[in-house]
């Protein structure tokens, strides 16, 4: 069963290609669909380049991994591809998730809330995070999808130009009656850093986001959820 990988390029030439050369020692029957917002060309940003990228592709799954990500070993990709099998309704599935430089740091073991995103972590020697789970959401750094679901659903939302499209579309695929899964048994290598540097465009994506799903600020900087929003986040 072949497995499209979907990969965008940006500023990340060397470690784009560590990520290649640990899916080509790791990883069989895939074909790999590098999205390139390097200049010269035009960064249309990171949801439309995904978004090209699942186009081009025609294989039942659909794996989304940052060029930052490093796929551990020969199970990486088969186990995200195992927990499909669970039911036709898992839509999208996410990787345990590796500190790079402690590799007993699991820094994305399953989700909580979802403002601000919050991730489960812990130690792989502690047992931490070692089950299958459903989640309300995934980080999108290692993530895989059912081309079906998109078939029925749409692609990803291009509104949001960086950021909350992996949350955003866990959503989407839940209140369309798809799961959403973490799995322990697929693991990368990846730093999940946080970017101290407030963007434009983190602004307008967060605010696209809360409008999408009704989310309004309160003068006191309390946050007040819509009510499909409220059920979605809290219940997976």
């Amino acid at each position: 069963m072949t497995t499209d990988i979907v990969i965008v390029s940006y500023n990340d030439r060397d470690i784009l290609k560590s990520c290649i050369e640990s899916i080509e020692k790791n990883c069989k029957n895939y074909k790999i669909y590098i999205e390139d917002n390097n200049p010269p060309n035009q960064n249309n940003g990171f949801t439309k380049a995904v978004n090209n990228g699942i186009k081009k592709g025609e294989s039942p799954f659909i794996w989304l991994l940052n060029s930052d990500a490093i796929v551990v070993d020969e199970n990486t990709q088969q186990a995200l591809i195992d927990q499909f099998m669970y039911s036709d309704r898992v839509g999208i599935v996410g990787s345990q998730q590796i500190d790079p430089e402690n590799h007993d740091l699991i820094r994305h073991g399953g989700t909580l809330s979802m403002l601000p995103g919050r991730h489960k972590g812990g130690y792989v020697s502690m047992g931490h995070c070692r089950f299958p789970e459903k989640q309300t959401w995934v980080n999108g750094a290692s993530m895989m999808i059912r081309r079906k679901m998109v078939n029925e659903i749409g692609l990803m939302d291009e509104d949001l130009f960086l950021l909350c499209s992996d949350s955003d579309y866990c959503l989407t695929a839940r209140k369309n009656g798809y799961e959403v899964w973490y799995t322990p048994y697929s693991k990368v290598y990846h730093r999940l850093n946080a970017s101290k540097n407030v963007s434009d465009w983190h602004k307008k994506d967060m605010e696209a986001f809360m409008k999408k799903w009704d989310i309004k600020i309160l003068p006191d900087n309390n946050l007040v959820f819509g009510k499909e929003f409220e059920k979605l986040d809290r219940f997976p």
